[in-house]
């Protein structure tokens, strides 16, 4: 009797899945790429690592200048004649450019650490660069 077997063998791996899957958006099973990581994905890589640091710093800034929030606010009450918070909205979306940036980054070295190639997903670029 010939017992045949399977032209490649699939090791569940559902970290590596996982971190794949949400940084590449490369959800089906394949081998593992030992590839060299093409010189545009680490193109990406550094512009994503520079956007971390632009956010970083603007993050730190707003974070540090709550005494002038008054200041910024009556600036805005005198440019549109009604009163509101300013500092709320550019707050929320600092740190929520800095949250989502952060978690790429930590995708990408997840990627490093465990040998994969990295091909971050064209949705992702376009976001990071928004």
């Amino acid at each position: 009797m010939v017992k045949h077997q399977p032209l490649q063998v699939y090791e569940r791996q559902l970290c590596l899945s996982c971190i794949t899957g949400i940084y590449g958006c490369r959800w089906k099973r394949y081998q593992r790429s030992h590839d060299d990581t093409t010189k545009w994905e680490l193109l990406w890589s550094l512009i994503l690592l520079l956007t971390f640091c632009l956010l970083l710093v603007w993050f730190y800034f707003w974070w540090e200048a709550h005494n002038d929030y008054s200041e910024f606010n009556w600036f805005l009450y005198n440019r549109s004649g009604e009163w509101s918070d300013g500092t709320v909205p550019i707050l929320a979306t600092t740190a929520a450019g800095f949250t989502y940036i952060a978690f790429l980054i930590v995708l990408a070295l997840c990627h490093v650490a465990l040998g994969q190639q990295l091909n971050l997903h064209w949705l992702h670029k376009v976001t990071c660069q928004m």
